[in-house]
């Protein structure tokens, strides 16, 4: 725990993230990339105290949760063959008596899983898209869209890193209306790593093969594959609704193994600031257009966005006057990291709002 001299008065903030096997609290790679953020809040006279959770610790973890006024939360939907169940019911009820809690396991369900790619598919960000609730209904009509475009992107609902994302491409089939079972598909997974990552399979295969996903992320959405993929992605970084960001990604997952693209060197990602030239008509779109429209549609405030969370987008097709235009790939709420560093102070101001407006509602 790092104290200020007076700063309990001021507040106290806590940054968790999951224990990883090792050593103390900032010996996790990750967690040593919120140094700067501590630093920031300790700036302004706020006591940060590191929490680092695991499943079979939940009890000391929830008193010391309690013991503070709010809590910037680091924890992937699936890690190390873990998920967020115990700890989200642990979030909704410390966030139920007056902890300010970021992101709010709530909100995480209404903004940070795929589904949000269907709820919000008409905003100008959409694209073709569909949601299925359960098996049978994924049996039922995910043949026919396959059927209408040749390819889709299949994603579970709850997942990161890529896990749970799959390019499908239909080879051949003998049917005239819809593929059946025994049609012929080729398969991508999003998680190069993932053995086997790429095959062919029956569509019955297929379709077996993805019953699994049902079972944590509680449905599957399916998306139109865009064709800009060797041109990489953006990562839109917001402080509620306020840009503060963005980060250009060259995922290679999805692109013909044979292309120039897939043959260039591998590159990290590079972040830049708000303010960076060619991403201004984007920045213009999620501030003015998407993003209102986003919150209106599931029914949240700006208060009730995350202190920090970024939109994956994919460039989809130019527009005649030769403009980009991007579709949206996904929302990450849940582990925002790393993330610009020029975004630090900012997210830093806005937790210290947000944790005093809890304090202020407990007094």
């Amino acid at each position: 725990m790092t104290r200020d001299v007076g700063s309990a008065a001021l507040g106290r903030i806590g940054l968790l993230w999951r224990a990883d096997g090792t050593g103390g609290p900032l010996s996790n790679a990750r967690a040593k990339r919120l140094l700067p953020l501590m630093a920031a809040l300790r700036r302004r006279g706020i006591d940060t105290e590191p929490v680092v959770y695991a499943d079979d610790e939940i009890g000391s973890v929830r008193d010391r949760l309690l013991g503070l006024d709010g809590v910037l939360v680091w924890v992937n939907p699936i890690q190390d063959g873990a998920n967020r169940g115990r700890l989200d019911a642990l979030l909704r009820e410390v966030g139920g008596k007056g902890v300010w809690v970021s992101a709010h396991p709530d909100v995480i369900l209404k903004m940070g899983t795929k589904e949000v790619l269907f709820h919000t598919r008409q905003i100008g960000w959409g694209t073709d898209t569909d949601l299925y609730r359960d098996v049978s209904d994924f049996r039922a009509r995910f043949p026919r869209a396959l059927k209408k475009d040749g390819v889709r992107v299949l994603k579970q609902a709850r997942g990161n890193g890529g896990d749970g994302v799959w390019k499908i491409e239909l080879i051949e089939s003998a049917e005239a209306d819809e593929p059946g079972p025994a049609s012929r598909v080729r398969m991508k997974h999003a998680m190069e790593r993932d053995e086997p990552a790429e095959g062919e399979s029956s569509l019955g295969e297929l379709l077996d093969r993805c019953e699994e996903y049902f079972a944590w992320s509680g449905s599957l959405v399916d998306q139109a594959f865009q064709g800009r993929i060797a041109d990489g992605q953006v990562r839109c970084y917001l402080v509620h609704d306020e840009v503060v960001g963005f980060g250009h990604q060259w995922p290679k997952a999805f692109l013909d193994s044979a292309s120039e693209a897939a043959a260039r060197p591998n590159s990290s990602s590079q972040h830049s600031g708000p303010d960076t030239p060619e991403y201004q008509l984007l920045r213009r779109k999620v501030e003015q257009d998407w993003v209102p429209q986003m919150k209106t549609t599931l029914d949240l405030d700006t208060v009730d966005l995350p202190a920090i969370w970024d939109a994956d987008f994919l460039y989809g097709p130019k527009t005649p006057a030769g403009e980009d235009t991007y579709v949206l790939c996904e929302i990450n709420v849940s582990a925002v990291w790393p993330y610009p560093e020029c975004a630090t102070e900012r997210l830093a101001e806005a937790a210290i709002a947000r944790s005093r407006a809890a304090r202020r509602g407990r007094d």
